[in-house]
């Protein structure tokens, strides 16, 4: 495999161990997809490959890999194993996995605003078409995530997170048991990986499909800003926290300025900020099918004062956006 190829990694944590108490939404989605080959998979059997040579042909992933993101994915029930047509069975997206395609057209909304968008040579979880139809109205468009009750486009600076009320009150998530999270990170690799031109390359990839880069993005959307606050917020240790910070400044997603002395504050950068509707929508699919019933907060739309509920939208012609009215071109 090229440079740019993504790391292998060991197994997903085992996140049914945890309590649910301990982990916010997108740690949970994060915890189930957030590795590079797992979205690659995802992505080429949202474009209709579904067999297992199929994965080797389109991007060269190793067979003892492919195996284990494929069972992972089967027992996650995010994909299907169907054997009915007899042969080599064929892996189906499940009501669960279908709804993770507003998530990969958030990718590709990001990828072609701050990615390496035209570039098909470039690795990236989502390698982005070059344009996206509304097959219902017809128009070549860019899609806009709009809240549900006032129709404006969600902005990060126009939103709050909210506890969940219960009857009882606000339901408040207890912060005793951290996420658990493996990652594909080594440092015998670390050289190869951090090369300016490698990382800018791989921008979301290094970002999504790495778990600990993940939480680290959900974190800083929180107003997690130092570096003991991400410690305590995602139990991670010092070196590995030592290690994302620097990988999320050197690809431009975090930037880093001193205070109160020799101590950093981590702020989202611009290209940081516009993976706002990538994190909700992990939040989303986790609070779903991770959490039902009875997520830990709620994001508040502060323009209209209601619990967001948002939506990707036709940028011509203002319809929401269904999976089978979207096609890439």
């Amino acid at each position: 495999m090229g440079s740019n190829s993504p790391p292998s990694s060991p197994p997903l944590a085992d996140f049914e161990s945890q309590t649910a108490e301990g982990q916010s939404a997108a740690q949970r989605s994060i915890a189930v997809i957030g590795d590079a080959w797992t979205l690659r998979i995802l992505r080429t059997v949202f474009r209709g490959k579904r067999r297992y040579g199929d994965f080797i042909k389109e991007f060269g992933v190793s067979r003892a890999v492919l195996t284990d993101r494929l069972n992972k994915l089967v027992a996650h029930e995010v994909l299907l194993r169907d054997t009915r047509e007899g042969g080599h069975p064929a892996y189906r997206l499940t009501e669960r996995g279908l709804d993770l395609w507003p998530m990969f057209l958030a990718m590709w909304v990001w990828e072609t605003d701050w990615g390496t968008g035209q570039d098909q040579d470039t690795w990236a979880p989502d390698v982005p078409r070059r344009q996206v139809v509304h097959t219902t109205c017809g128009h070549t468009m860019q899609p806009q995530f709009k809240c549900l009750h006032c129709l404006h486009v969600v902005l990060p600076f126009e939103t709050a997170a909210a506890p969940a009320m219960t009857a009882e009150g606000p339901l408040q998530a207890a912060s005793a048991a951290p996420l658990v999270i493996t990652s594909a990170f080594r440092r015998d690799r670390q050289d190869a990986l951090h090369s300016t031109s490698t990382l800018q390359a791989q921008r979301l990839v290094r970002v999504i499909g790495d778990r600990w880069n993940s939480a680290v993005v959900a974190a800083a959307f929180r107003a997690v800003r130092t570096f003991s606050g991400f410690e305590q917020a995602l139990g991670i240790g010092p070196a590995q926290l030592s290690a994302r910070l620097a990988e999320l400044q050197k690809l431009g997603i975090l930037s880093s300025r001193a205070y109160a002395g020799a101590r950093l504050e981590y702020r989202l950068t611009q290209a940081g900020i516009a993976l706002y509707p990538v994190t909700l929508e992990l939040v989303r699919w986790g609070n779903r099918w991770y959490w039902p019933g009875k997520p830990a907060f709620s994001v508040q739309h502060l323009l209209c004062q209601h619990p967001l509920e948002a939506r990707w939208h036709c940028g011509h012609c203002e319809a929401e956006l269904v999976r089978e009215t979207v096609r890439f071109a």
